[in-house]
């Protein structure tokens, strides 16, 4: 998920503790009340600081970046104890037990849980796997995960004596939104599963700013991938189906660091290789990012004669204009 909704997922989670002090009191809050909130919001925010260790081609930084070491289970309470200190050092004689809880709480369901539900997904599992993990119920940027959070963080600032229930009122509307999203993606999940009853694999992905439009890819007998679009009110439309074998890959361009990398990224390969002056291009596309049937992201990596990468590249499926169009169906953009 974006920083933002990172950081008002995380002023919820704190204010779901019960403050020292009535948020309607004229005494004002308490040192632990204070330092709660804040190691709340910072605890989901700091695992994104990976960022900035992000070292590599193109390809490596976009893969790594935000899904290092710091969105591990094993890192959380690290994350967690440095938002503690941080927060008590800001707020003086607040509580230990409480902070560190809250803490670690946010690094879990503020950050971890939000980046996990995302279509890109996160590396949970770290430094035991380096298993991309993801539940495909939301976009990374979606609005109406945002915006309740939002509306209830404003009303919280305006009216202070109400700010604890604005922020939790808020909070279960999102929370409310993407439950509804998980039941949308397992009812079409299934839909789709019935209209490909051959198919060794199927799998939903949410369609940016759509609650009832999805994107679904079949993996079918043969090498075979299977694209299309599937709505809550009707019936899966195959848009194309994509040779996609195993083998397309030499094993020594396989072994490549960037290529490899992005090979586990991508859960429904479609790669092709291109002879070029100085090597060969290797393009990775993830078919469940798909317009109608086409790649809309694609990893390409320039590999030189003696193995080395020469150029890293992550291509979008051309410009915005386009992809609008596209959108629209006014013109189909081909590889």
């Amino acid at each position: 998920m974006d920083n933002l909704t990172h950081g008002l997922l995380g002023l919820a989670v704190g204010a779901l503790r019960r403050p020292d002090v009535a948020p309607d009191s004229p005494e004002r809050a308490s040192p632990t009340d204070r330092a709660v909130l804040l190691a709340s919001v910072l605890a989901a925010e700091l695992p994104d600081l990976d960022t900035l260790l992000a070292r590599g081609d193109a390809v490596t930084v976009a893969l790594h970046a935000h899904r290092g070491l710091s969105h591990s289970l094993f890192f959380a309470p690290v994350v967690a104890l440095a938002a503690t200190l941080i927060a008590r050092a800001c707020f003086r004689g607040a509580r230990w037990r409480p902070v560190l809880l809250t803490s670690l709480s946010s690094v879990l369901f503020a950050h971890l849980l939000p980046d996990l539900w995302t279509g890109w997904g996160t590396r949970v599992l770290l430094p035991f796997s380096d298993a991309r993990l993801s539940l495909d119920w939301t976009v990374v940027v979606d609005p109406w995960v945002t915006l309740p959070l939002v509306m209830g963080a404003g009303v919280a600032w305006r009216k202070r004596a109400l700010w604890r229930k604005a922020v939790l009122v808020g909070f279960a509307c999102s929370m409310a939104y993407v439950g509804a999203r998980v039941a949308v993606w397992g009812a079409l999940t299934r839909r789709v599963a019935q209209a490909y009853p051959q198919a060794e694999a199927v799998r939903v992905f949410p369609a940016p700013l759509s609650f009832s439009a999805w994107r679904y890819v079949a993996r079918l007998p043969g090498s075979a991938l299977a694209a299309g679009d599937v709505t809550l009110l009707g019936a899966p439309r195959e848009a194309r189906q994509v040779s996609a074998p195993e083998d397309a890959l030499p094993a020594e361009l396989r072994d490549v660091p960037t290529v490899r990398e992005a090979l586990a990224w991508a859960r429904f390969p479609v790669v092709t290789v291109k002879p070029v002056d100085s090597g060969r291009e290797v393009h990775i596309a993830d078919l469940r990012y798909h317009l109608r049937g086409e790649p809309t992201l694609t990893f390409v990596v320039r590999v030189g004669p003696t193995g080395t990468v020469e150029d890293a590249r992550l291509e979008r499926g051309g410009s915005a204009s386009e992809l609008l169009r596209r959108w629209r169906g006014d013109g189909t953009k081909t590889q």
